[in-house]
């Protein structure tokens, strides 16, 4: 079986406008009972940007709890190709938790209460962690009691509309065989699959998909017979090149700085151990001229007081010849 790679944009988006299997993919990777979900801030939803590469869709989901009871949760799913989109993800997370639009309103004691919708993340990432090799990551929060360490049951409002769970997907570490169902759903990102003379498509083995996930087959399937997602997917590949090509650009022209720079320092060095070498010979130099000196002094000084002893043993008193020697 032939479907359209979702690692594209434009497929990951063709595949989560379909709201039941959104629902059915996010509630395999959060292991939540999701009721329904539906698209939230619409007009952020698939706003791409090619020049940054990450892709951000934003759902509203009801889950229903452990008690029965329904909850409204915000999830924000971001897919990105490159290492350095970290910052961005921290950017989009920080408007979530800004935007007066993630707000529920219930009624309380009579009387309307609007609160913050909790946030769930889902990160697909084209590259790997560096030091992590679990191809799906589940970052969970848990309460303690930091005096007696003790592991707390239940949960605040204040503290889940201020921290969240996550989930991070490594999609160059899938791998088969599949060995849970969360796997087995992830097997249509899986990079190995990717036929080696189109990657806009992946070959799986249609016995592989299991009942419950061939509607998730059906919709790639779809996506990769329709001209549209096939053109934008040419695009994507087109900006992701002029990208790399922008960066390979900056790299070479980083390495010129570098090594002319090197090159700079390198003569500054060079140049500095020659005249601290030409400066340690005219002091050495200068030091042999000094004992050179000082031994004609001696010389000189050995003459003068030989002459001395002779002319005073000739008649001369000391003083009339040190007059004459000009002592």
């Amino acid at each position: 079986m032939r479907i359209a790679n979702p690692i594209y944009d434009s497929v990951f988006k063709y595949l989560l406008s379909d709201p039941e299997v959104a629902r059915l993919m996010i509630s395999t990777i959060t292991e939540l009972d999701i009721v329904s979900v539906e698209p939230h801030n619409t007009e952020q939803i698939g706003r791409f940007s090619p020049a940054l590469c990450v892709f951000r869709l934003d759902f509203c989901a009801r889950i229903r709890l452990a008690n029965g009871e329904t909850q409204l949760v915000l999830i924000e799913i971001q897919k990105a190709k490159l290492p350095e989109d970290i910052m961005r993800f921290r950017r989009y997370l920080g408007e979530q938790y800004a935007n007066k639009n993630n707000l529920v309103t219930e009624i309380k004691n009579g009387r309307e209460v609007s609160s913050p919708l909790p946030i769930i993340s889902i990160y697909f990432l084209g590259h790997q962690l560096d030091g992590i090799q679990a191809p799906v990551i589940k970052v969970r929060r848990q309460y303690f009691d930091a005096i007696t360490r003790e592991e707390l049951k239940a949960r605040a409002q204040f503290i889940e509309c201020l921290s969240h769970d996550s989930f991070v997907i490594q999609i160059p570490l899938l791998q088969e065989p599949a060995r849970s169902r969360l796997e087995k759903l992830l097997n249509f990102f899986d990079q190995h699959h990717a036929d080696p003379d189109n990657e806009h498509q992946l070959i799986i083995d249609e016995d592989s998909v299991t009942p419950e996930f061939r509607s998730i087959a059906r919709s790639l399937v779809r996506a990769g017979e329709s001209s549209a997602v096939r053109k934008e997917m040419t695009l994507e590949d087109d900006f992701l090149e002029s990208i790399l090509n922008l960066e390979r650009e900056s790299m070479a022209r980083a390495e010129v700085v570098i090594k002319n720079a090197e090159a700079q320092a390198e003569a500054a060095i060079k140049k500095a151990e020659e005249q601290a070498q030409k400066a340690e010979e005219q002091a050495q130099k200068a030091e042999e001229q000094a004992q050179k000196a000082g031994m004609q002094a001696q010389k000189v000084g050995e003459q003068l007081r030989i002459a001395l002893a002779t002319l005073i043993a000739r008649g001369m008193s000391e003083d009339e010849a040190r007059r004459v020697l000009g002592l």
